[in-house]
């Protein structure tokens, strides 16, 4: 009885011993990463301008340049995800219809796609969306858009440039668009 109860608490001794080892190796692979190092280098992008080619190959100017009146000029960019694309399409729609009745200011919304599966779905059905949604765009504001979207954040661009959470935080759109109304 006592030779088992020996053999099983070094058994138990050497899996933890496996065990220990095993996590040091997970965590360096997991900090050693190239993928996890890319989306951490995101996060230090800054979003630009928004410009870029639309899904119906259409040029998409970024509202912040060729300012031909008085109004204060804001772009919303995110990235919508294939998984959840019915509902980040809806409920960027919903923002999109709250932040339209601002007056003197012009606020664009501008989308990404992270996965060309995203881009054939719209394509299939461009009259869900009543925003411009990039297929190709500048490479800092993509990445910077998706760098933001690894927190759940999405980028406000104006005279300055914010990041402001959505994803995952149980807000609705009448809640982020009110959000975006005091930081303009």
């Amino acid at each position: 009885m006592k030779k088992r109860i020996y053999l099983e608490v070094s058994f138990i001794c050497i899996l933890g011993i496996i065990g220990w080892y095993l996590f040091g190796v997970m965590k360096k692979v997991e900090l050693d990463n190239p993928e996890r190092k890319a989306i951490e280098s995101y996060n230090s992008m800054v979003f630009i301008s928004g410009a870029g080619i639309d899904v119906k190959g259409n040029y998409i100017d970024s509202v912040l340049t060729n300012q031909t009146d008085d109004k204060e000029r804001y772009v919303i960019a995110f990235l919508l995800r294939y998984n959840s694309l019915d509902t980040d399409i809806h409920f960027w729609n919903e923002v999109n219809n709250h932040l339209s009745s601002l007056d003197n200011v012009i606020v664009r919304l501008i989308a990404y796609c992270e996965h060309f599966r995203c881009v054939e779905a719209i394509r299939v059905n461009p009259s869900a969306v009543n925003i411009p949604v990039l297929e190709y765009g500048e490479v800092s504001d993509m990445q910077a858009v998706i760098g933001a979207d690894v927190k759940g954040e999405f980028w406000l661009r104006g005279n300055r440039n914010k990041k402001i959470k959505w994803r995952d935080h149980n807000l609705t759109p009448f809640d982020i668009a009110m959000s975006i109304g005091l930081e303009l």
